[in-house]
């Protein structure tokens, strides 16, 4: 990158910080005053009711920013295109503005239909049902608008399948990892912090520029929902980070060489994967134990590692590293040769083997 975009980058993470930040006291006395609120039950770790419009300020703060330099590429296109002093990657940007604002405010309606879900969510609380089939009908839009993975190597309608899965599947991930303070929130930090080097890496400076946004605008909630947390993003918040990181994957190139390997596919996977490994890992254990695979329990991997003696807020810390490691591990695989995609994808294997160990063997008194 050169020191153009260094600088866009920092200002737009630094404009979408500070509107986060500012907007979540408002939105904390909104929460309060119309009782849109979180209350506790056996299965939920906190004690007293917790506003819930969080995840307001999320996506707020991220669309805010967005739509606004739409409106100033709009505006001011020749002037960006002849500036000296913009990088020559933005320049490309502002050239094709057309197609690029075109995707771009089909992922901004399609995020404020998943807004929309989500609030309904908080309020009257959505059947898993209702909500799966609002989830299916965004993920159709966006697969419909043309915004697939390169999967050359299956047929359409198997992509389209497969993406719609995709990213109903993540956004669910995040909202049901959503179990702590801190929780979805710094996994979705570090996830978008980490697919963002992936992207900058592989020349992808948009969805880069994207990724920092969304890390900023949970960097201003991060302050406030971090133990012992003073408001929750609720489902809107968690289910709103899914669905970027889901999309922006699904557009994201990740095979950027000519080496002749699929294993870079893997890599969302892994920056997911501790998101995924919750899921997974919890609708196993209600398959095992006879119970529905819809019905909320105390069985996710932030309520294993409590019982085994493990504070909330430890056990936060332990579930960021592992979902650290993960990612970084994920980033070699971007240029990596077969064999060192093997070995990558071996380390990758490794450590979810050693989460699985650490939560089933490992007692803290």
């Amino acid at each position: 990158m050169n020191i153009q975009l260094y600088l866009f980058c920092f200002y737009i993470f630094s404009l979408t910080v500070t509107i986060s930040y500012f907007t979540i006291p408002v939105l904390t006395r909104i929460s309060l005053k119309y009782k849109i609120v979180d209350h506790p039950d056996v299965r939920k770790l906190h004690k007293s009711p917790m506003p819930l419009l969080g995840g307001v300020s999320i996506w707020g703060s991220f669309t805010v920013v967005i739509l606004v330099h739409i409106i100033i590429v709009v505006i001011f296109e020749n002037n960006i295109i002849e500036s000296p002093l913009v990088s020559s990657k933005l320049k490309f940007y502002a050239g094709n503005a057309t197609h690029i604002i075109k995707e771009l405010s089909v992922f901004l309606i399609c995020g404020f239909l998943i807004l929309i879900i989500g609030l309904i969510d908080d309020i009257r609380n959505l059947s898993i049902i209702k909500r799966l089939t609002y989830e299916t009908i965004v993920a159709g839009i966006i697969v419909y608008s043309g915004f697939q993975p390169e999967m050359y190597f299956l047929p359409r309608s198997v992509v389209w399948i497969v993406t719609i899965i995709w990213i109903v599947g993540i956004i669910n991930a995040f909202n049901l990892l959503d179990g702590a303070d801190g929780l979805a929130s710094g996994v979705g930090m570090i996830a978008a912090s980490l697919l963002s080097i992936v992207m900058f890496l592989g020349n992808q400076p948009l969805l880069g520029i994207l990724l920092i946004s969304l890390v900023a605008a949970i960097l201003g909630f991060f302050r406030y929902n971090f133990p012992n947390a003073s408001i929750y993003m609720g489902s809107t918040g968690s289910m709103f980070i899914g669905y970027v990181l889901s999309v922006i994957t699904v557009l994201a190139t990740f095979m950027v060489t000519r080496v002749s390997s699929y294993f870079a596919l893997y890599i969302p996977i892994a920056i997911l994967g501790i998101p995924i490994y919750d899921t997974f890992s919890v609708i196993i254990i209600r398959l095992f134990n006879r119970k529905s695979v819809v019905k909320a329990d105390r069985n996710h991997l932030i309520h294993r590692l409590t019982r085994n003696g493990l504070g909330t807020r430890v056990g936060v810390l332990y579930i960021y590293a592992f979902a650290f490691y993960s990612g970084v591990a994920a980033i070699f695989l971007l240029n990596a040769s077969i064999t060192r995609s093997i070995i990558i994808l071996i380390i990758f294997v490794l450590v979810y083997t050693l989460l699985f160990l650490f939560e089933r063997f490992f007692v803290f008194e």
